[in-house]
């Protein structure tokens, strides 16, 4: 396994990348990893840029890679990987702080950068440089955005009964009532990790149209600024128990793929994104006709049976709690209270591979001038129109709208319901490695499905909303830790104190 990192401080970045700037280009040729289904639009894209500049001294290469796992194979080997990398937003903490992936420090991209994205998406591009902390610096361009959303079976599902989860599990029932069979689910998930499952955890209440979430996940990047327990928490997983017990509810374990339960109606929709759609589009495609309908993921209405022995409670004055917490009265969500479905809402990036620069200044700034090129407004709208990437910047939805009639219809509702989610979530805030595998890789998805399921320690049944809140506990204390709580603490006060540390 080889690797080529540069721990450098701010200053010696500088010199590394600023002082010589009379060095000439070495190599001749740059290699730029777009996802498998872009390579042909950015290969005609690089050779109109080069007839545009004949500056430009570098021959382009465009090669197809999965986003998913560049980030890894930058890890494992990135002598192996491409000059300009595609990567998932979340992966820039841990690239960035490897010294992997080089700074942006090229003034125009940083100006694009700023000017054409959300503030959220700005964000979600700096970090450190190694480890040096006192220095914030942006690693990454936006070019695609990302987010979970509904996909739906229009043969048995209308557009009305799709924007509520109640609205889904009357059209199963219908469709078991009209096929003579039951246990029809009215939505399935791609995968029980804390992605696909982030349409729980990050939902929030829907009040005048406005969305809001109460769940903190490292909170203005804080490794320690989380909570999880309060009471909306509480109440919406009591809403999942329900939802997934019932005979018309929620599919979160199968043994055959999501795809395979949609094509042989198991399950009649389906929570994912842009990266499913052709998946979902073959699932429901018959005799030539596609059935396809896409919303932002739906709303849902606590019962009497879901506000249940949740009661207003005042969080502790403990100090591993955030400080603007402390003391601070929950009211207990009341029967009729409505959510919606969260999401991480994110972007895959360009970024550039610092295995590749060797000192060369003048390699990185004509590299800075082609991310510019590839990230620009007017190449991501092709790049929906001939490849469905749906756009990373700003107010996209309007130039979706603009060219409805210029795609196939199922490709418009799935952009539109994609960009729909926009208010409905946040980019992954995993600023660092440790971060990531803290969220993912721990064991936290697996104690929000216990909860969800209702099972406890040793398979035993969660007790109501205490049980609740222990099992939120324990994946809070994964998130802020990254490890597992070894004490055998239940928590005995409304909400649990969280007074465990490092």
């Amino acid at each position: 396994m080889k690797k080529k990192s540069l721990l450098l401080t701010s200053a010696t970045l500088l010199l590394a990348l600023g002082s010589l700037s009379a060095c000439a280009t070495t190599k001749k040729s740059v290699v730029v990893w777009v996802g498998s289904e872009s390579v042909e639009y950015y290969r005609e894209k690089a050779s109109e840029f080069k007839k545009a500049n004949p500056d430009f001294g570098l021959k382009i290469s465009i090669v197809g890679a999965d986003a998913g796992s560049a980030g890894g194979q930058m890890v494992s080997d990135n002598t192996a990987c491409g000059d300009i990398v595609t990567i998932a937003s979340d992966n820039i903490g841990k690239l960035s702080q490897l010294s992997y992936i080089a700074p942006i420090i090229d003034e125009e991209t940083i100006k694009q950068v700023e000017d054409d994205n959300p503030a959220s998406f700005v964000k979600a591009m700096e970090n450190i440089l190694g480890n040096d902390e006192k220095y914030h610096y942006t690693f990454g361009v936006p070019y695609i955005s990302q987010a979970l959303f509904l996909y739906y079976d229009t043969r048995y599902v209308t557009d009305e009964e799709a924007k509520t989860f109640e609205g889904l599990e009357q059209a199963a029932a219908r469709y078991d009532s009209e096929h003579n069979v039951k246990g029809t689910k009215s939505y399935t998930v791609t995968g029980s990790d804390g992605f696909n499952f982030s349409f729980s955890i990050l939902a929030g209440r829907m009040e005048d149209n406005k969305f809001s979430s109460s769940l903190r996940l490292y909170e203005g990047s804080k490794a320690r600024d989380c909570y999880a327990q309060d009471n909306d928490q509480v109440a919406v997983i009591k809403w999942m128990q329900r939802s997934v017990k019932a005979t018309n509810g929620g599919l979160l374990e199968s043994d055959s793929p999501w795809a395979t339960n949609i094509e042989n109606h198991k399950a009649l929709s389906v929570i994912g994104g842009a990266w499913h759609y052709k998946s979902f589009k073959d699932a429901v495609t018959e005799n030539g006709e596609t059935h396809m309908g896409c919303m932002p993921i739906p709303t849902f209405t606590l019962t009497a049976e879901d506000v249940e022995d949740i009661n207003d409670v005042v969080y502790p004055n403990d100090p591993d709690l955030p400080e603007d917490l402390r003391g601070v009265t929950d009211e207990a969500p009341e029967a009729g209270t409505v959510f919606a479905g969260g999401s991480f809402v994110d972007c895959k990036v360009f970024v550039i591979n610092m295995a590749t620069m060797d000192g060369d200044v003048d390699k990185y700034y004509q590299l800075c001038k082609l991310l510019r090129y590839f990230s620009s407004k007017d190449i991501q709208k092709g790049s929906f129109i001939e490849a469905l990437n749906v756009p990373a910047f700003d107010n996209s939805q309007a130039f979706i709208e603009e060219v409805k009639d210029e795609v196939d219809n199922t490709a418009y509702l799935m952009a539109k319901a994609q960009t729909g989610m926009n208010s409905h979530g946040i980019p992954q805030p995993f600023t660092t490695g440790a971060l990531n595998a803290a969220y993912y890789s721990k064991g936290g998805p697996g104690y929000y499905l216990n909860a969800i399921t209702n099972k406890g320690g040793a398979g035993a049944e969660v007790d109501g909303p205490k049980g609740i809140r222990e099992i939120l506990w324990r994946m809070e204390y994964l998130w802020k830790n990254s490890k597992a709580a070894t004490e055998t603490i239940y928590p005995g006060t409304y909400p649990a104190a969280t007074t465990l540390s490092n």
